[in-house]
C-alpha cells in the first residue's frame, strides 16, 4: 500500500512541476524553473521508492500515462491549448494502455526445456 501512495506522490510531483516549468516561460522566471526541477527530483525519488514494491513495467506504465494524460489536460484547462479531436483519440490510448498493461495475465503451465528433457533422458 504504501509503494502505490508513493508512485501516486510521484505522478502528483512530476506534474506540478512539469506546470511549473511550463509557468517558468523557458527560465524568464527561475525560481519558478528551479522549483519545477526540484519537484521533478522528488518525483524521481518517490518513484524509485515505489519501484521497490511494485513490478516497473507496471508502475512506469501508470506513472508515464497519468503524468502524461492529466499534464495533458491541465495544458487544456490552464494554459488554453485546443482539445482536438486527435488529442482526445490520444488520451484514450493512454487511458486504455495502461489499463492493457495492468491487464491480469493467466500463466500456461511451463513446457519443459530442451536442458530438462535432456536431463530426463540420460539422467535416470
Amino acid at each position: 500500500m504504501r509503494a502505490w501512495v508513493q508512485l501516486v506522490i510521484a505522478i502528483g510531483m512530476e506534474i506540478i512541476g512539469t506546470s511549473l516549468l511550463k509557468l517558468s516561460a523557458g527560465f524568464s522566471h527561475p525560481v519558478i524553473g528551479i522549483a519545477g526541477m526540484l519537484l521533478y527530483g522528488l518525483a524521481i525519488f518517490s518513484f524509485s521508492r515505489a519501484l521497490s514494491r511494485i513490478p516497473l513495467s507496471i508502475g512506469y506504465a501508470i506513472w508515464a500515462g497519468a503524468g502524461t494524460a492529466v499534464t495533458g489536460l491541465i495544458g487544456i484547462m490552464a494554459f488554453g491549448e485546443i482539445m482536438t479531436g486527435l488529442k482526445v483519440v490520444g488520451f484514450t490510448a493512454i487511458v486504455a494502455g495502461v489499463i492493457l498493461i495492468n491487464a491480469p495475465v493467466k500463466e500456461r503451465a511451463a513446457r519443459p526445456t530442451k536442458v530438462r528433457r535432456w536431463r530426463a533422458r540420460y539422467n535416470r
